[in-house]
């Protein structure tokens, strides 16, 4: 089948952040050619390497691209640079000053183009022109002071996670571009923060700090591990994960331990407040049950009781799992040294098909030459107004929890009308956390919605949505598998109801293979994955794990790209699809080269705390006064140099044997005493600001109160406002790009349940005043 942005046309300078994206727009079908300096990308010289050099990272960043090299700031260069983008429909660029430079020019010179920067923090406000690498944006992004435990210090993540999830961000910009574009003829400049990106993708963390802040009260946000909400559990070969939310998931657990008397009292037990205020005597109940189990047999057991339970895979376990391999999560690769291996074969499966890796990445200059071979994609000769790019376009959402509900949220701001479908028999148990009826994270991800309230289990509701399918666009899920197919609302029925209608679904495990019954949280595929075992300490300890719920966020918006990408299709090619996201395939690609390292090289990879073979000094240094962490990250010499000086040039550190990166790891010890000492006399922002000035990657660690105040976050508009029904004031995340031309984000505040079920009736279905109260009556329509 033809991918849904097949025939679009993308020139990507990107160059060691922000890869992703192009490769995000080729796995969907656009045609990519990387542009290369002559001397290569940076990222061409990244670990993790192959056995005979080759960067694994370029390889699967760069997958199904064309790739040249141009040398711009050369006459002959720019023209053919400029002659490239005048047959493209997008440039997507990651900084640098030639690139910079001509940005303004280049969208006056072809007004149709549609261009992406993907910067560390964006091209305006006061952080715009600081010195970051992925470490530094992790740590003031708020990705990563849940990871690790209190007595240790904090864990950055094993792989480049904030520039790849703000790649995934950028992509959807991208595609909300174009989809803009293709109605008014008008291309655009998005300016995407990695910052703003990567913290809006991490969890609710912001918006809970603002409700409770707003109330007075306290917010621990110092690291344990799991905590309480995903802790993990010892077994006879292993860990599992396991989250018990539901009355439900706890009488199935309570009764496959042999109904213990001590946890008879059903009602007492069965509410989750309960068992979270007595975990210091449920975990140790939970520990010896497990104790003489397998791994394995106990997520089979579990999961077919209906209890999220899922397994501490390490990276060679994920790549022999049965369910991953029967479903194609791998696929082999020859790479341009001539190995062979696995790597992960893409987020995306289309109409029951793996649209992914295709092709390796390109050689050094591989294609010099390159034409696109198409004419650019017909867009509208003039100019219509569209407040936002999805005005007009109609999306069902059925999403609950995380994922479902950040992919619509996402179209909601950019213009869609998003119904969420809901009832009170089944509420999204998001909403219920905070013991009522909206919750801080259920506001955070379903605002800008309206909200239908329809018992869909009966014969009326089931008819009343199809007639709400067929004025509709787009229908959002991620409920367990097989749900939807039993509402009798599958893709093949809703093909005959709407012959336009696009569906993206999300499962935890995927909705084929062997496993695909299970059910689970974000949390519960880190497991699964292999996140989790590499995002550790590098030591004997039990794995001290995190408490972010990725890849819920992440996943939410590969969906909306996914989704936005077939409206465009649907403009182009009249091929409307039914896309599914995988959780754990969303894990499984972002640590996709480390997996690659062990399939290339058995037993290569492992925990490894905060050690990294190309950078130290590098990791977190605590400051003075409680939890206060910058990171430090040096990747050359000029910058250890720079570091140097900005301690005041002590003795300790003008050795010559610490000039080279093999110098300062061997003497590790002697860096981190004396560098710990200078760092933790003083100021953590004090230290920062320093460090920034002498041209030192470095950042402050950030948690969630403290980004609520961010001036960057706040000069950047990202510290959006509400008051909101059933919460009060609070802050929610705002967009992770600028645009002028797009607009957005529309927002105001999530809706009560079934808050709009008459409106709906009334305006949409033009249904009459008594046959809705008929309806309510009858329990067909909620209110």
């Amino acid at each position: 089948m033809k991918r849904p942005l097949a025939g679009l046309r993308v020139v990507d300078t990107t160059n060691n952040c922000g890869e992703l994206c192009g490769r995000l727009l080729s796995d969907l079908g656009a045609d990519v050619v990387l542009v290369e300096p002559p001397q290569g990308s940076n990222l061409r010289q990244a670990a993790p390497f192959s056995p005979n050099g080759e960067s694994l990272g370029f390889l699967w960043r760069n997958a199904n691209k064309s790739g040249i090299t141009l040398d711009i700031s050369t006459k002959k260069g720019y023209e053919e640079f400029t002659h490239l983008l005048s047959k493209a429909d997008i440039w997507i660029e990651s900084g640098g000053t030639l690139y910079n430079s001509s940005i303004n020019s280049i969208a006056e010179m072809f007004p149709h183009l549609v261009i992406t920067s993907i910067t560390p923090f964006g091209y305006s406000g006061p952080y715009s022109e600081l010195i970051a690498n992925d470490d530094v944006l992790e740590a003031i992004s708020g990705m990563m002071f849940k990871a690790g435990i209190a007595n240790k210090t904090p864990l950055l993540p094993p792989t480049t996670m904030a520039t790849d999830i703000a790649s995934i961000s950028a992509a959807v910009a991208t595609v909300l571009g174009f989809y803009q574009s293709l109605r008014t003829g008008v291309g655009q400049h998005i300016d995407l923060a990695i910052m703003t990106a990567a913290a809006a993708t991490t969890d609710w963390s912001y918006s809970n700090a603002s409700v409770l802040k707003a109330a007075g009260r306290p917010y621990n946000e110092v690291r344990q591990g799991g905590g309480f909400m995903y802790p993990i559990f010892e077994c006879l070969d292993g860990w599992v994960r396991m989250v018990i939310l539901s009355p439900r998931q706890w009488e199935s657990l309570w009764d496959w331990m042999g109904k213990p008397e001590a946890f008879g009292d059903k009602e007492f037990w069965s509410q989750v407040g309960n068992r979270i205020m007595n975990a210091d005597v449920l975990n140790p109940a939970y520990e010896e049950f497990f104790a003489d189990k397998r791994m394995l047999d106990i997520c089979v057991e579990g999961q077919n009781r209906g209890i999220v339970v899922t397994p501490l895979l390490k990276t060679d376990e994920v790549l022999n799992d049965p369910h991953l391999q029967e479903r194609g999560t791998f696929t082999e690769v020859e790479l341009a040294s001539g190995e062979i291996g696995r790597i992960a074969s893409g987020f995306f499966e289309l109409d029951g098909s793996r649209h992914g890796f295709t092709s390796r990445a390109p050689k050094l200059g591989e294609h010099n030459g390159f034409a696109f071979t198409s004419d650019r994609i017909e867009r509208k000769k003039s100019v219509e107004e569209i407040e936002l790019p999805l005005t007009g376009v109609r999306v069902l959402d059925f999403g609950i929890g995380g994922v479902g509900v950040e992919t619509s949220r996402l179209l909601g701001e950019y213009g869609a009308d998003v119904i969420k479908v809901e009832s009170r028999t089944y509420p999204d148990f998001i909403r219920l956390v905070a013991l009522s009826e909206t919750s801080p994270s259920f506001a955070s991800s379903s605002r800008s919605k309206r909200s239908f309230g329809c018992n869909v289990k009966t014969e009326e509701g089931l008819e009343i949505i199809k007639k709400l399918l067929e004025k509709s666009d787009v229908l959002v899920e991620n409920s367990a598998s097989g749900v939807m197919d039993s509402l009798g609302l599958g893709f093949e029925t809703l093909k005959l109801i709407n012959p336009e209608i696009v569906m993206v679904s999300s499962q935890l495990v995927g909705s084929s293979g062997p496993n695909s019954h299970w059910t689970g949280y974000g949390p519960t595929t880190q497991t699964y994955g292999g996140l989790l075992h590499l995002w550790d300490y590098d030591d004997d300890d039990p794995p001290a794990t995190n408490g972010t719920i990725f890849p819920d966020h992440a996943a939410g918006r590969l969906c909306a790209l996914a989704g936005i990408s077939a409206l465009i299709g649907r403009e182009t090619q009249s091929s409307p699809t039914h896309t599914e996201v995988a959780q754990v395939e969303v894990v499984v690609n972002i640590i996709a080269e480390q997996l690659l390292k062990e399939d290339l090289a058995s037993g290569s990879t492992g925990p490894k705390g905060n050690f990294h073979p190309q950078r130290f000094p590098r990791g977190p240094y605590q400051c003075a006064g409680e939890e206060q962490w910058v990171i430090i990250s040096i990747e050359t010499t000029s910058q250890w140099q720079a570091l140097v000086n900005a301690m005041g040039s002590p003795e300790w550190a003008e050795q010559a044997i610490l000039s080279t990166l093999e110098g300062r790891m061997e003497n590790t010890e002697l860096i981190n005493n004396n560098l710990s000492q200078w760092v933790g006399s003083q100021n953590r922002d004090d230290v920062f600001h320093i460090l920034q000035k002498a041209g030192v990657p470095c950042g402050p660690m950030l948690v969630g109160m403290e980004m609520l105040d961010n001036i960057h976050l706040c000069a950047r508009g990202w510290n959006l406002e509400i008051d909101q029904p059933g919460v009060g004031y609070m802050k929610l995340e705002g967009p992770a790009w600028e645009s002028e031309t797009m607009g957005g984000p529309l927002t105001f505040p999530s809706p009560d349940l079934a808050e709009h079920t008459v409106e709906i009736a009334n305006e949409i279905l033009k249904m009459d005043s008594a046959t809705i109260e008929n309806l309510i009556e009858r329990g067909i329509l909620e209110i």
